[in-house]
C-alpha cells in the first residue's frame, strides 16, 4: 500500500513539474503577450489620431525571427504530455487568451499615444528575446502563467 501511495506521489509530482514554467517558457510568454498588447492597440487605435499600425507591422517584421522563436518556445511547453494536436490547440487557447484580454477593454483610445510609443521602442530595440523581455517587464505586461512558474532546484555543498 505505501508502495502504490509512493508510486502515485512521484506520478503526480512529474505532472505537475511538466506544466510548471521554466525561465525561458517564462520569457516567451512575456514576448507573445507584447506582441497581443501590441496587436490588439494596433486594430483598436487604427482610426485614432495615433494610429500605430505602422510601428506594430515593423515590430512583426523586424523581430519576425524572435518571435517565432519564442512562440516555438511556448508550444513545447504546451506539448509536455500532449500529442501534437492537443498540444497546438493548448498553444492557440493560451494566445488567444492574451490577446482576449486586452480586447474585453472598454475601446477607450486614451492609450493609443502610450501603445505607439512602446510599438516604436519594441520596432526598434536590439534583435534579442532579452530585449524584448526587458520592454514588457518595463510597461508592466504579466502574460498569464497557468500552473505556476517550475521551482528552483539547488544542488547541496559539494554536490556539483
Amino acid at each position: 500500500m505505501f508502495l502504490a501511495g509512493a508510486i502515485g506521489s512521484v506520478l503526480l509530482t512529474g505532472t505537475a513539474q511538466a506544466a510548471c514554467w521554466t525561465p525561458a517558457a517564462v520569457d516567451a510568454a512575456k514576448v507573445r503577450d507584447l506582441q497581443s498588447r501590441l496587436m490588439v492597440a494596433a486594430l483598436r487605435c487604427a482610426k485614432s489620431s495615433h494610429d500605430l499600425l505602422p510601428e506594430y507591422n515593423a515590430f512583426v517584421r523586424n523581430k519576425k525571427p524572435l518571435l517565432k522563436l519564442g512562440n516555438g518556445v511556448l508550444k513545447n511547453h504546451f506539448a509536455k504530455g500532449k500529442n501534437r494536436k492537443q498540444a497546438t490547440r493548448a498553444y492557440d487557447r493560451y494566445a488567444v487568451s492574451l490577446a482576449n484580454r486586452y480586447g474585453a477593454g472598454s475601446g477607450d483610445l486614451s492609450e493609443c499615444k502610450r501603445m505607439k510609443s512602446l510599438a516604436g521602442q519594441a520596432a526598434t530595440s536590439e534583435a534579442t528575446l532579452t530585449a524584448l523581455v526587458d520592454i514588457a517587464q518595463m510597461h508592466s505586461l504579466t502574460p498569464s502563467l497557468p500552473g505556476g512558474r517550475c521551482g528552483i532546484v539547488m544542488a547541496a555543498k559539494g554536490q556539483q
